[in-house]
């Protein structure tokens, strides 16, 4: 990491707009010359920034050209700009209200919070709070911006998206909270810079911070990304006759309540296993996808950095695996064991079996066959997987998850392949909800605006989740031991895998992603997510 410039925090404000021409009552630049008379004044437009990426950045300038959105390059922007000049940027909706000058100088990044109010977003990827970055001063040069921007870079391809998760505060907020070094910060309540909310209320938590006993500005929010949405009345009408449809037709389904009272508690609440290379896992090797190859598969097994006597393989599912009964080497190989499971092997799926409480029942008769009282994990997988780190073991054991996915894509930083791994951050209205439910369960398109998968989340090391893919999924023995399986009807409108974690979430366990950590399948033969 680069050092800590030793310059501070210079006397310069920032502050940008399309053009020279400001809205009135849109903010009030004039306040924040009148209050910081010794401060130098800059303002930019759209040219000033372009030409500014052309001298100053040119490498960051394809990119910036590239985002689709205004608010996208305004906030490139203001990264690039308190990294090359220092000082502080404000957005254009702001009105100062006092002095600069306790913080000239000072050597770190100063920052806020944003109200409270606004955390939702935070919280529904795993962050702690929501960071401002509306207002924010620094020196030049710290090494902060840098991997702000490096985040950036890597969240290109999610530039259509959603703007909070490619460029925004939320970018800014999974930078801070893993700064290494919370010195090189200076890290405030949101008094300081945003003393009201989008809907006009004073902060709800008290003053904190090395700046916290002060207000400089406000922030108007006449931008904000933050909206509020009134359902209209014909909408929720709607609404109720697609959900009256589908409990006349939806088909049968699983009782959330009778779901919850199957579940041993107590063992589903037992310490998480071990993850030091001493725990036993039970790999559950399905070779019924299209594309599996066996021997690829044990390949992929023998180059984990794995205790290779921990590891107890059994195949089921043999369907689309030319028959295969015994594993390469014989009846254990390199491993503590390898067997194929009676009956498991050279029995076709139908689609809709494959699609719905099949697969599930599947899965969960090779678990009953398979778990015995030796093991501590079972690591699902498919055979189909290309390729995956010799590490990738070690590290969803790492996460400290009894619940816990890789990435899986189609090649190295592509797109998610497994759309069963999500997380939902948003809460859709019934009529949207029901539009996308079919024969009892919820299929909406790829994009839906309500879900992340992990290729919109990689600015993030872990995320939860609501529901997972099983191409590769880890899940402690203490979770299957108690009664969570993968249902065999709709779970709230969820089938399969996907209804396991959400059936997981909703008893307490939230189950992980590791949006960085990419195992790799051959696109053409990926399964249609449930």
């Amino acid at each position: 990491m680069a050092s800590i410039p030793r310059s501070g925090i210079p006397r310069i404000i920032h502050q940008t707009w399309r053009d020279r021409r400001i809205p009135e009552g849109l903010g009030y630049p004039k306040s924040w010359i009148d209050s910081n008379p010794d401060w130098t004044y800059r303002f930019w437009t759209d040219e000033d920034l372009l030409a500014f990426f052309r001298t100053e950045r040119p490498d960051l300038l394809d990119l910036y050209l590239a985002y689709p959105k205004g608010v996208q390059r305004a906030d490139l922007a203001r990264y690039c700009l308190l990294e090359r000049y220092g000082g502080l940027y404000a957005d254009i909706d702001t009105r100062c209200v006092g002095s600069l000058e306790p913080i000239a100088g000072d050597h770190r990044v100063v920052l806020c919070e944003e109200p409270e109010a606004h955390w939702g977003p935070a919280i529904a990827r795993g962050l702690p709070r929501l960071w401002f970055n509306g207002t924010m001063a620094s020196p030049p040069g710290h090494p902060l911006w840098g991997r702000v921007i490096e985040l950036c870079r890597r969240m290109a391809d999610r530039r259509d998206g959603d703007v909070l998760d490619n460029t925004g505060p939320l970018i800014l907020s999974a930078v801070v909270e893993r700064w290494p070094d919370p010195n090189e910060l200076a890290l405030n309540g949101c008094a300081l810079f945003a003393d009201i909310d989008a809907y006009g209320k004073p902060p709800s938590r008290a003053p904190w911070g090395p700046f916290g006993d002060r207000t400089i500005s406000t922030h108007l929010w006449r931008g904000t990304w933050y909206e509020t949405h009134q359902e209209r009345w014909r909408a929720r009408k709607i609404g109720r006759l697609r959900q009256m449809r589908d409990a006349l037709f939806g088909g049968p389904r699983i009782d959330p309540a009778a779901a919850a009272a199957g579940i041993d508690a107590e063992l589903l609440a037992r310490p998480i296993a071990a993850s030091d290379g001493s725990a036993s896992v039970l790999v559950l090797l399905d070779l019924g996808a299209a594309g599996s190859d066996p021997e690829r598969a044990f390949a992929l097994l023998a180059a984990l950095d794995y205790p290779k006597d921990r590891l107890h393989i059994r195949l089921y599912g043999g369907g689309a695996a030319g028959g295969w009964t015994t594993p390469p080497g014989g009846s254990g190989g390199p491993f503590g064991s390898a067997a194929a499971l009676s009956g498991a092997a050279g029995r076709p799926r139908s689609r809709r079996a494959a699609l719905r409480e099949g697969r599930s029942k599947e899965r969960n008769a090779a678990l009953r066959a398979a778990l015995t009282a030796e093991h501590d994990w079972v690591l699902w997988l498919d055979a189909s997987l290309l390729h995956y780190p010799p590490d990738t073991l070690r590290r969803l054991m790492a996460a400290q998850a009894k619940i816990v996915v890789p990435h899986c894509v189609g090649r190295a930083g592509g797109p998610s392949l497994d759309r069963s791994t999500f997380l939902e951050v948003y809460r859709p209205t019934r009529a949207e909800f029901y539009e996308h439910v079919r024969s009892g369960v919820l299929r909406p398109p790829a994009d839906w605006w309500y879900r992340r998968h992990l290729h919109d989340l990689r600015y993030l090391d872990r995320v939860p989740l609501h529901g997972v893919g099983a191409v590769m999924l880890l899940v402690d023995v203490s979770c299957h031991r108690a009664g969570l399986l993968f249902p065999e009807l709709p779970y709230r409108h969820r089938a399969e895998s996907e209804g396991f974690g959400l059936l997981a979430r909703d008893l307490g366990i939230v189950p992980v992603g590791l949006p960085n950590l990419e195992v790799e399948r051959d696109p053409a033969p990926a399964r249609t997510a449930p």
